[in-house]
């Protein structure tokens, strides 16, 4: 029989117990009849089961807690004696550490008091780094990988019930990642060594997540042209395609997408990357202008697609260092057709003896490995070295200043308020409400909240957005309060 577990155990004690009082509510008033006695019995023992397996379930979980933090904190205090006997020769400098999900024989045990694996290290290379959907890391990868992608399609032939079917020819492109050295050195105090209370293992592990996570989010992200692995849109400034947002966003957005339908992309997942900005001015942003409807982005979707937001969307390289691009950028993907790969072991090294850090009275902690970045879609359907599966586009502001109240036509209540929302396509720009034909009873805060008096009717209500000093644009709400 299948353990069950601690939610199902306890829908079943409900259930039994729901079971034990409509017996009790049938019997109301007299005794329980020879019958109801034996199934109060049975009910009554079932309880006291569930109970039992429900206590046991929790002990079995607080032990399991226990044993994990329990090896949490002999770990963390193996890793400062492991720092401490490399500092006094007792110890390897280098430790090889490997992924933690393929077995205890990939994982190095230091000086017989540590074993420590990528995982444990490096949490975020597995997790946390917020990543496309569609886009995993794979880890520890041996050898030189080659991908054949194919760059012609072949179609299905259709024939006589005895014809013989044509010979189609698909042809193959092969793809060989580019590897690239990937290390980061933390320094630590000595004194933070000797110090017991300092939680040191935890300091390294957050130290190289970062690191990695920034390293990956720069890297595919930017724009910038980069010598070493690179994103898939590297150097598509100049090219980018332009996208209106404002009032017609959503429409331009899924547009968009549907454009990847010419290149060869039906299904997939497909993923569009933003910066905050964009990703405010989107969340404010209603789906149709005028209509009650939503907005672009709503429950964590832009326009139904996932999203992701970075501040590395709209940077490039400018003598060498990383800054923001003079404009704004969105970038859309499929994916799935970008490889993102750990290779070989990751070597965790440990200095605690050279000139360098003896006179600073530190200990140098470094970690070592490879990573690649490989775009896969460059030769689909023969278009060789063009990306295929991402593109990137240059926001541009509505050609006309646009102001948009997200309802045109109202109803409150008398003696009731609604509010109602206005955006603007101009950043900047300063929103006014003012009642322009009247009805008495009516007013409205530049707020946007509508209030009724007792009169029934018909108001209208200006929306202004001023913005460069002195020029304006206005829509319009018309409220109506029933009789």
């Amino acid at each position: 029989m299948e353990k069950m577990t601690f939610m199902q155990l306890r829908e079943a004690r409900n259930q039994a117990n729901e079971k034990l009082g409509d017996l009790y509510m049938n019997a109301k008033n007299r005794e329980l009849t020879a019958e109801e006695k034996i199934e109060e019995m049975n009910l009554t023992r079932e309880l006291n089961q569930l109970d039992e397996q429900m206590k046991f379930l929790n002990r079995e979980n607080d032990n399991a807690k226990a044993q994990a933090e329990a090896s949490k904190a002999n770990k963390a205090k193996a890793f400062r004696e492991l720092l401490k006997d490399v500092r006094n020769g007792k110890a390897d400098r280098e430790i090889l550490l490997r992924p933690a999900n393929v077995g205890d024989k990939n994982t190095i045990e230091a000086s017989g008091a540590i074993n420590l694996s990528i995982h444990e290290m490096i949490p975020t290379l597995h997790e946390g780094l917020g990543l496309p959907v569609g886009l995993d890391v794979v880890t520890g990868v041996t050898g030189n990988e080659v991908w054949p992608v194919s760059i012609n399609d072949v179609e299905m032939e259709e024939v006589g019930e005895v014809n013989a079917l044509q010979d189609q020819v698909l042809n193959f492109a092969q793809i060989t990642p580019t590897v690239r050295r990937v290390g980061l050195t933390v320094p630590v105090s000595n004194m933070a060594i000797d110090n017991a209370a300092f939680d040191l293992m935890a300091f390294v592990q957050t130290k190289f997540g970062i690191a990695l996570r920034e390293y990956i989010a720069k890297k595919i992200y930017s724009l910038a042209a980069w010598d070493g692995n690179r994103g898939p849109f590297a150097n598509k400034k100049a090219s980018a395609t332009d996208i209106e947002l404002g009032a017609d966003a959503y429409k331009n957005i899924l547009a968009a997408v549907a454009e990847f339908s010419n290149k060869g992309f039906f299904e997939g997942n497909v993923c569009i990357a933003m910066d905050r900005v964009t990703e405010a001015e989107l969340k404010a942003t209603p789906k149709i202008a005028g209509a009650a409807g939503g907005f672009v982005i709503e429950n964590g979707l832009c326009a139904g697609y996932p999203y992701v937001v970075s501040h590395f969307v709209n940077t490039e390289l400018n003598n060498s260092k990383l800054v923001p691009t003079s404009d704004r950028y969105i970038q859309i993907g499929y994916w799935e057709w970008f490889a993102l790969q750990q290779h070989g072991d990751v070597r965790l090294s440990i200095d605690a003896t050279s000139q360098a850090v003896a006179k600073k009275n530190i200990t140098a902690v470094t970690i070592n490995t490879a990573f690649s970045m490989t775009d896969l879609s460059i030769y689909i359907n023969g278009a060789g070295g063009t990306t295929q599966a991402f593109a990137c586009y240059a926001v541009m502001d509505a050609d006309t200043p646009e102001v948009l109240a997200s309802q045109h036509a109202v109803t409150v209540p008398k003696n009731g308020s609604k509010t109602v929302s206005a955006i603007s396509n101009v950043a900047g720009a300063v929103i006014t409400y003012a009642v322009t034909t009247a009805l008495t009873g009516v007013s409205v805060t530049n707020a946007g909240v509508i209030s009724a008096g007792t009169t029934a009717g018909t108001a209208v209500i200006t929306v202004t957005a001023t913005y460069d000093t002195n020029k304006t644009v206005t829509d319009t709400i018309t409220v109506t309060v029933p009789a």
